[in-house]
C-alpha cells in the first residue's frame, strides 16, 4: 500500500500566493503534482471520482489520479486506483490555481 498525502497547500506557498521559491526540490515536485490536481479538479466542480488525466508520481506506477470534490467548503480527495497512492488537499481555495470562481486570491 502507498503513502497517504494529507496537505494543506498553502504551506508550499509564498506570501503573494506563488508556489515558494524557497522549497527543496522534492518538496517543488510534490507541490506541483497537487497545484495540477488543484486545477484539474476546480474547473469541474462537483465532480466524484473522476480520472484527472494526471499521472501518479508513485515511481513505476503509470496510473492516471482520480479525484472527488463535491463542494466548494470540502477538501480535495484523490487516489490512484493502479498503485493506491492517495491523499487530500485542504486549503485549495482562493489559491490561484482554484478553476471554480474568481474570489479574491490569497495576498
Amino acid at each position: 500500500m502507498s503513502g497517504t498525502y494529507v496537505t494543506d497547500i498553502t504551506h508550499y506557498l509564498d506570501e503573494v500566493g506563488e508556489l515558494s521559491a524557497e522549497l527543496p526540490s522534492p518538496a517543488r515536485k510534490l507541490a506541483s503534482f497537487l497545484i495540477l490536481l488543484i486545477d484539474a479538479v476546480t474547473k469541474k466542480l462537483p465532480i466524484r471520482d473522476d480520472v484527472t488525466g494526471t499521472r501518479c508520481r508513485t515511481i513505476n506506477c503509470t496510473g492516471s489520479i482520480v479525484a472527488s470534490l463535491l463542494s466548494p467548503e470540502e477538501e480535495i480527495v484523490w487516489q490512484c486506483p493502479k498503485c493506491g497512492h492517495h491523499g487530500v488537499i485542504r486549503n485549495w481555495q482562493g489559491t490561484k490555481w482554484d478553476g471554480h470562481s474568481d474570489r479574491s486570491r490569497i495576498q
